[in-house]
């Protein structure tokens, strides 16, 4: 079978071959692009997911219990839900792909793709389709999935996909009988066709060969989050505010050590040490909270950090708390601090910034000027002008510390533990003297990090895998001092592959028959199939 070569194929990369990455590569690239697409909206970064999709399945084992195909899908599908509600893109790319023609579509096909007005028509019916509906028949009827796979992949119900399925083609007849399409009889065989042409005409915008340099190049890194300010590497910046959702996940939910089922986590090894707990901050700088995903769940959230912080979300809305068809769970937490020096710094004279050209704003105190601001500094150590670190000093108790030497190939941790190794040998002056000056740059951090690694890997001895993993930092450090505010989300959905319940539900065209015992034909048959002969709910 066809995912049988595939799996064959990925094995065969996984075995030093690597021209079967190209070969998947190809087969999928476009295929997985305009699925990511109809879900975020945004063509350019629906191109990137389908980047990160490959260098994920090519450095994470997939689990061969289940298909090739159906597992792409699966963790394109959780590499999406980050970019939910992004400008909608789709008829710009429907039409780009319509200038194209192919040899092997049908000649009666081919006739009404050239008919302009028809041709128009079309593209404007499929496009007054509801994504839900789109997707669902895109997976069914093109890319030849299951309705239980389409089920898992959509994080809907199988009746539910086999209602969108149904729904989806009788609105789409609809559609075009108003606007008077000649030819109905081809007409769902001309709405396959159109749905599915951007993947059977669309040329590879990223040349195969930039992928497979970025997957050979860092073959040796895994990547553990993207966000505006860092792509992979994770010594860029940091806040434990992550780090107590994962921790009540942990402990209240899971009831232990985290793993995965196809396979290890660098990203997850750290987590499960808890290494950072609430223990390290005091109980009024962060709100925490976990439950059922469901609007009280989200009205909760919203009321605690309005009166603990004044604060909104910026991140509750990628959730979708009214779907009752899922069974989800949000861990959530807020962190926020405010920090003002002693006395305010002066604000020195721009200049550059390591090797970059462009000016940037400083504060501290200069050679005649800003002394008084000396009782904010405590000097740590100074061993050179490459390699000292310093702490500031604030009215709320906060410290903050600035270490210049620090090593780029060693963790936040390992940094840290070296600048007080450092300060413990340090036998110089620890006070600002008249002749010393101090010079830092104003910064502000604007970021959100979703934590790719985490995302669409289901959990070793549970029914839960990982649909999002969120989180966001504003910092900001100026000449009177700083501030952090920080949110983390994580989404949890419980699913079995296998183990789905069975829903006998006949909310849409069934038949009903009467028949009398050990006789061989009914005597009476119905075909439901509008609410005209139903009790309404008034009654």
């Amino acid at each position: 079978m066809n995912n049988d070569i595939d799996m064959k194929l990925y094995k065969e990369y996984l075995n030093g071959k690597e021209e079967a990455f190209e070969t998947l590569y190809l087969k999928y690239k476009n295929k997985i692009q305009y699925f990511v697409f109809n879900i975020i909206k945004d063509y350019q970064k629906s191109e990137d997911i389908v980047q990160e999709v490959f260098i994920y399945i090519f450095k994470n084992k997939l689990n061969d219990k289940y298909s090739f195909k159906y597992q792409i899908y699966l963790i394109a599908k959780s590499r999406a839900i980050s970019y939910v509600n992004v400008e909608n893109r789709r008829k710009e790319i429907i039409e780009q792909y319509f200038i194209k023609k192919q040899d092997n579509i049908e000649d009666d096909i081919l006739e009404i793709l050239i008919n302009e007005e028809d041709k128009k028509q079309l593209i404007e019916a499929i496009n007054k389709l509801e994504d839900k509906y789109k997707n669902a028949i895109y997976l069914v009827k093109i890319e030849g999935f299951s309705y239980k796979e389409t089920a898992e992949i959509l994080g809907e119900s199988v009746q539910n996909v086999k209602n969108l399925v149904y729904r989806g083609k009788n609105m789409l007849f609809k559609i075009l009988i108003k606007k008077g399409v000649k030819q109905m009889n081809k007409v769902l065989k001309v709405f396959f066709i159109l749905l599915g042409i951007c993947v059977i005409l669309s040329g590879v915008i990223y040349a195969t060969i930039k992928i497979y340099d970025v997957v050979k190049e860092k073959a040796k890194i895994t990547p553990i989050y993207t966000s505006k300010i860092s792509t992979i590497d994770t010594n860029k910046v940091w806040i434990g505010t992550f780090n107590l959702i994962w921790n009540d996940f942990m402990n209240d939910i899971v009831g232990g050590k985290i793993e995965f089922e196809d396979g290890d986590s660098k990203l997850v090894d750290e987590l499960n040490k808890q290494s950072f707990t609430e223990n390290q901050l005091s109980s009024d700088s962060y709100f925490k909270i976990h439950g059922v995903e469901n609007v009280e769940l989200k009205n909760k959230i919203e009321q605690g950090i309005k009166e603990k912080f004044n604060e909104t979300s910026d991140i509750l809305n990628k959730c979708d708390f009214e779907n009752e068809n899922q069974q989800g769970y949000i861990l959530y937490a807020m962190l926020k601090k405010e920090f003002n020096y002693l006395k305010p710094f002066s604000i020195l004279e721009e200049d550059t910034f390591g090797n970059s050209k462009e000016k940037v704003k400083y504060f501290g105190i200069g050679e005649n000027i800003g002394k008084s601001a000396s009782e904010n500094v405590e000097i740590l150590f100074y061993n050179s002008k490459e390699d000292f670190a310093i702490k500031l000093k604030t009215k709320e108790g906060e410290e903050v510390y600035l270490y210049k030497a620090a090593g780029v190939d060693k963790t936040f941790e390992e940094n840290y533990n070296e600048m007080l190794k450092k300060q413990m040998e340090y036998v110089g002056s620890r006070n600002f003297e008249n002749n010393d000056i101090l010079k830092i740059p104003f910064i502000n951090i604007n970021d959100e990090i979703n934590y790719d690694e985490l995302c669409g890997r289901y959990i070793k001895g549970t029914k839960m895998y990982i649909a999002q993993a969120i989180q966001t930092i504003e910092f900001e450090l100026n000449n009177y001092g700083g501030s952090v505010k920080s949110e983390a989300l994580m989404e949890v959905i419980k699913q079995s592959l296998f183990e789905s319940g069975r829903e006998f539900v006949f909310n849409d065209t069934f038949l009903l028959y009467l028949k009398e015992a050990n006789k061989n034909k009914p005597y009476f048959a119905l075909r439901v199939d509008d609410t005209d002969i139903l009790v309404s709910s008034e009654h």
